[in-house]
C-alpha cells in the first residue's frame, strides 16, 4: 500500500481582466486518512506595477525530504507578502519549505541518537511519560523550535545569497498534519479561522501582528539598538519583523 499523499492539480486559473488581474486561482484537493483538504489561491496586484507577493500550496514535505517519517510529513500552505520588490518573497517561497524539511530531519536524527543513548528502564519510563503527556504536546514544542530555526536560517541566507536585494516580505505559514494545525507568522501577514454560526459568519485571528505600536515589539527593537521614528522602525519600516529588508 502506498503511503504517498495524493493531491489533485489545481483547476485552471481565471483571468478577470481589467487593471486588477487575477494572478492565480483554483482549487487543490489534498487527501488525508479519513478526510481531505481543499486549498484555493487568489492573487491581486492592485495598483502596483508588478505583483510582489508569492503563495505556496505544498501537499507533502516528504516530496522535498523523502526520509521524513509520516509523523513529520506536513502539508504546507503559505503567503509571502512582498514590499519594495519580489526577490525576498520568491526566495522564501523556494527556500523555506526546504529548510523546514531539513530542520525536521535534523530533529528526527537527534531524537534517534538520544534514544540510542538511553538504556532499559529509563527509556521505558520516558516512553510511558510521553504517552501520558499526549502526542500533541510532544509535537508542538519541537515544531516551534524547528520553525524558528528555519525562519532564521532563510533570513540569513537572503543576506549572503542575494546581497544586492533591498526588498523584503512578511509571511504566514500553515502546517497541517492529520487534524492538527500549526501556524507561524512574521510581520502583518495573517491567518484566520472561519466560523459559520446561526447569527452570522466570523473570522477568528490566529496570528499576531508585528508592528511598532505593540509595546513588546517596541521594547525588542530598542533593546537591539534600533529606533522607532514616526511609527516606523528606524524611520523606514512599518513592520518590526520581516524577511530581507537588508539595510
Amino acid at each position: 500500500m502506498s503511503t504517498k499523499r495524493l493531491a489533485s492539480p489545481p483547476t485552471p486559473a481565471v483571468d478577470v481582466g481589467g487593471k486588477r488581474r487575477c494572478v492565480d486561482s483554483g482549487v487543490t484537493t489534498i487527501s488525508f486518512p479519513g478526510f481531505y483538504l481543499q486549498a484555493a489561491v487568489y492573487g491581486d496586484k492592485g495598483a502596483r506595477k508588478q505583483m510582489e507577493d508569492e503563495r505556496l500550496v505544498l501537499p507533502s514535505l516528504a516530496a522535498l525530504e523523502p526520509s521524513l517519517k509520516p509523523s513529520r510529513d506536513f502539508a504546507v500552505f503559505a503567503i509571502m507578502d512582498g514590499h519594495g520588490g519580489r526577490q525576498s518573497a520568491n526566495f522564501v517561497k523556494t527556500a523555506l519549505p526546504i529548510e523546514i524539511a531539513k530542520q525536521l530531519k535534523l530533529y528526527m536524527e537527534q531524537q534517534q541518537q538520544q534514544q540510542q543513548q538511553q538504556e532499559g528502564d529509563e527509556q521505558q519510563q520516558q516512553q510511558q511519560q510521553q504517552q501520558q503527556n499526549g502526542g500533541e504536546q510532544q509535537q508542538t514544542q519541537p515544531l516551534k523550535t524547528t520553525l524558528y530555526a528555519a525562519f532564521r536560517k532563510v533570513d540569513s541566507r537572503i543576506a549572503t545569497e542575494i546581497p544586492a536585494c533591498r526588498d523584503g516580505c512578511t509571511a504566514v505559514f500553515v502546517l497541517i498534519l492529520g487534524r492538527q494545525v500549526f501556524i507561524a507568522g512574521l510581520g502583518d501577514s495573517a491567518a484566520f479561522l472561519a466560523r459559520k454560526k446561526d447569527d452570522g459568519h466570523y473570522a477568528i485571528p490566529l496570528t499576531e501582528t508585528h508592528r511598532p505600536y505593540l509595546l513588546a515589539e517596541k521594547e525588542r527593537i530598542l533593546r537591539m539598538g534600533g529606533t522607532i521614528e514616526g511609527g516606523r522602525v528606524n524611520g523606514v519600516l512599518e513592520l518590526t519583523r520581516s524577511f530581507g529588508d537588508i539595510s
